[in-house]
């Protein structure tokens, strides 16, 4: 089949998975294990009929009324998720605890939910699935604030939060259809990421903080991009200030700027930065005390960052890999062939040497697919759900682990497309006129 029909075809596909699996997602009521296993099941088999499906228009741009379609319809996905029985992460019950922390007017660097000193807060069913309640938050401020106007939307609910996710995918998807247009690309891209079905389930069931930064970080790709070195630096610090996972790409970037506009995104970034922390400053250490547990103690779904683990004490272990990281990161700058090469061989890095690579730390790799497709990348991200494995385990037994197939099975095509990009020079090992 090819032509309008092998389009038509892929689309209706994609669509027809993606939509059966969010109405089974989100209406289903059964056991735990079974649903997870459905929710697995369907974003693995959607994923590649959504690439199909990107790659059958790649030759021919869609009718803007065709192209609005497929977007309304990835937006009814959405929707469709808002009701869910069954989550995929306990997370979302503490974006909710701390936006209602924020919300009362309190610090929500100060106190665990399970200290005395906030026990006078509202009480919400949600608050019993708060993960680590001895833990502080680790979020940071523009993330905080963002929970708290979720709270103040649906208190008590995840709806407010959810909806501003979809809020912050649209904005994302307008930016990069501008960008491809601009481009001359096809604008099928867009289907990356509108359909992309790790962004799906783990944006919405019942959802992860990374869908908000989506668009701040199409932002600062788009004004590195141009040249414009103070606002990449305020879109970088207000992405960092929701997730700091985008200080990946900074050496990317500051090579793409030179000195001057590097310093301009250096001195705009870091006087956001100060700005967003200054109104929590009272919390002192504490800002950053559970940050830095999550990143010495925390493991999950490594590559070869786990693997150091096994020869090193852990603390070792991650600082190792967090050396050899930074000297990847700083290699794909100096030898990438341009802007988008040189980001995507950071995401590669991090996703190589990070000991913890939960599935939705991918979400923020989409904005470069949809302008750059890589195979090594979207197959991970096709793949990374297999990483919900452990929920069935964990909901039955209480005990977190990640059984050794479903780590194979991302890793395994991850690093041969990794190897057979580099070799004909597909996606981030791109060759000739950038």
């Amino acid at each position: 089949m090819t032509g309008p029909r092998a389009r038509w075809a892929a689309l209706a596909a994609a669509a027809a998975v993606l939509l059966a699996g969010a109405l089974r997602a989100g209406l289903g009521r059964g056991p735990c294990g079974p649903w997870v296993v459905g929710v697995i099941a369907g974003a693995v088999a959607a994923g590649p009929l959504v690439v199909l499906a990107a790659l059958a228009w790649r030759r021919e741009r869609p009718g803007r009324g065709w192209l609005a379609l497929a977007l309304l319809l990835a937006v009814a996905v959405r929707l469709a998720l808002l009701p869910a029985h069954h989550e995929l992460s306990d997370d979302a019950a503490r974006y909710h605890w701390d936006g209602k922390v924020l919300a009362h007017g309190g610090n929500p660097y100060l106190h665990a939910p399970d200290e005395p000193a906030v026990a006078h807060l509202p009480i919400h069913v949600l608050d019993a699935r708060i993960n680590h309640p001895w833990n502080r938050t680790c979020y940071p401020p523009l993330a905080e604030l963002l929970f708290a106007v979720g709270y103040l939307l649906s208190p008590g609910r995840l709806t407010g939060l959810q909806l501003l996710g979809l809020a912050a995918e649209l904005i994302t998807w307008l930016l990069l259809l501008g960008e491809l247009r601009r481009r001359a690309a096809p604008t099928s891209r867009i289907l990356l990421i509108a359909w992309a079905p790790l962004i799906v389930y783990e944006g919405y069931l019942p959802g992860h903080l990374d869908v908000l930064s989506l668009p701040l970080v199409t932002w600062f790709l788009l004004a590195t991009a141009r040249g414009q070195g103070a606002r990449a630096g305020v879109a970088l610090a207000l992405a960092c200030l929701v997730k700091p996972l985008p200080l990946i790409f900074v050496p990317a970037a500051l090579r793409e700027l030179g000195r001057r506009g590097g310093l301009r995104l250096a001195l705009a970034g870091l006087g956001v930065g100060l700005l967003c922390y200054l109104p929590f400053a009272r919390a002192g250490w504490k800002l950053f005390s559970s940050t830095w547990l999550m990143a010495t103690e925390w493991s999950f779904d490594g590559s070869l960052g786990a693997w150091f683990e096994t020869l090193l004490p852990r603390h070792a272990a991650h600082l190792v890999a967090a050396a050899a990281a930074a000297l990847a990161i700083l290699l794909g700058a100096w030898r990438g062939r341009d802007l988008l090469s040189r980001m995507l061989l950071a995401q590669a890095a991090f996703v190589i040497f990070t000991p913890t690579l939960f599935p939705w730390y991918l979400i923020g790799m989409y904005p470069l697919l949809a302008l750059r497709p890589d195979p090594a990348l979207l197959a991970l991200g096709i793949l990374a759900p297999l990483a919900e494995e452990m929920m069935i385990g964990y909901h039955a037994t209480g005990v977190w682990h990640l059984a050794v197939w479903a780590r194979w099975s991302q890793y395994l095509p991850f690093y041969l497309l990794l190897a057979a990009g580099a070799w004909r020079g597909w996606g981030m090992f791109r060759r000739g006129r950038p």
